[in-house]
């Protein structure tokens, strides 16, 4: 019996240990063409989770168009910790900001400098549109500009975020993960359909 428990016990540890990891990946599209690719990943430690995305977009109007997104998160305990964006357009970095945890909040920096100190709490973040839906969120945390977005339900398990620009993306979930959604990116807009596996 004491074996089995043992057994049991080792197991479980191992286990919580190794954690869960998420995968996603999906196909971003612009005008009917598929121009690029984001892949998503979440793990899971006990209290503390990781999110990443790597985004690559290819294509043309009227110019080459080369971009891509990498998104670094830490939450513990559902509070940010730290996040790390870089945005390379043509080659060419066009953002590289991170937001870290501090006594008093958060501090944004953006190309090293600190730009802004954020007092509020933040416990919901852009990236987490991707794998969690955001059932009773009406503002997400931007960890690319360092800005509060608004989030307001359209319909049953759909949303629409407006940026501090005014700029709308519309996102739609099903089984609590983003299936598909309509992104204005600034840059450009293009649309997310979740990859059958």
């Amino acid at each position: 019996m004491k074996l089995a428990f043992s057994i049991i016990l080792f197991l479980f540890l191992s286990f919580t240990s190794y954690g869960q990891k998420e995968n996603y990946n999906y196909t971003i599209i612009h005008k009917d063409d598929t121009i690029g690719q984001l892949k998503a990943v979440k793990e899971t430690h006990g209290k503390s989770v990781q999110y990443a995305t790597k985004t690559n977009i290819e294509t043309r109007i009227l110019t080459k168009i080369e971009v891509s997104y990498a998104f670094d998160v830490t939450f513990n305990d559902q509070q940010l910790q730290q996040s790390a964006v870089k945005v390379y357009f043509n080659g060419r970095e066009r953002t590289n900001t991170k937001t870290l945890k501090s006594n008093s909040g958060y501090k944004f920096y953006d190309s090293g400098e600190l730009e802004k100190n954020i007092k509020q709490s933040v416990s919901y973040c852009a990236v987490q549109l991707i794998f969690e839906e955001p059932s009773g969120i009406d503002k997400v945390y931007s960890e690319e500009t360092g800005a509060f977005h608004s989030l307001t339900k359209i319909a049953s398990h759909s949303y629409s975020k407006e940026n501090e620009k005014g700029r709308e993306s519309i996102f739609h979930y099903k089984n609590g993960i983003l299936h598909s959604a309509k992104i204005d990116a600034g840059i450009i807009e293009f649309e997310l359909h979740l990859q059958r596996s």
